[in-house]
């Protein structure tokens, strides 16, 4: 794709940046290949699967004619999901709402008993044990992403409490803390350590949230994140 589809790609999803936030953030990072971009919608290739934004249902049937099949598409519409779920055969659905912080300044730092360390590879089989969603995820992408750098473990008195990522498209997640050391303020300062970083890499620090997680969308509101009204929906 050629600079004027990177410029209309951009354009079209700076209309609506909070429920872009993902797509901005492959196309920021590189990650992403723009496979249709146009003032109704705009289609990404990024690594293991596809995002989408459509505007209307020509847009949305036109840019799922050009996937001939994929296990992931990052949706940001309801309308077009059941369609691509039967066309693609992708029987899972988690709703997100995005969650982003648009501030310059770093967020202050929380107090908490914790020291928030970079980990790696040789962490996997505490993940698997402790973190919520490591079934959905699976072993391989988890891997990866303890192989990113992005990675970091909070430990107390040198025993591993908790951690939190990034995502493949690069929002803040996988965070888990283990129950025994709750309430203590480690979620809070693992989602600011991780904020003030990605802050300092010149890019806008988000996450996605599931509708229920009542406890993160109070963390990030806390924390002065700007949440969407509209949903987005990941497809696998």
């Amino acid at each position: 794709m050629n600079g004027e589809a990177e410029r209309t790609a951009f354009r079209f999803l700076m209309r609506s940046p909070l429920l872009h936030a993902d797509m901005l953030s492959a196309l920021s990072l590189g990650i992403a290949e723009i496979l249709s971009a146009g003032e109704d919608g705009v289609l990404l290739n990024f690594g293991s699967g596809y995002m989408m934004s459509a505007l209307n249902s020509a847009a949305a049937d036109a840019m799922l004619g050009m996937i001939s099949a994929t296990e992931l598409l990052d949706a940001h519409q309801k309308f077009y999901v059941e369609t691509a779920q039967k066309k693609f055969g992708l029987d899972n659905v988690i709703e997100c709402r995005q969650a982003s912080y648009t501030e310059k300044k770093p967020l202050p730092q929380v107090p908490s008993p914790a020291e928030i360390r970079p980990v790696g590879e040789d962490f996997l089989p505490f993940v698997m044990r402790h973190y919520t969603h490591a079934d959905s995820n699976g072993e391989d992408y988890l891997r990866g992403r303890l192989g990113s750098g992005d990675f970091f473990g909070a430990f107390v008195g040198g025993k591993p409490a908790g951690f939190i990522g990034m995502h493949e498209e690069g929002s803040i997640g996988l965070l888990e803390v283990l129950p025994e050391y709750r309430r203590r303020g480690i979620a809070a300062a693992l989602a600011v350590f991780q904020t003030n970083r990605i802050l300092a890499q010149g890019r806008v620090p988000f996450s996605q949230i599931e509708p229920g997680n009542a406890a993160s969308f109070a963390l990030h509101r806390r924390l002065g994140f700007e949440i969407s009204q509209e949903s987005i929906f990941w497809l696998f």
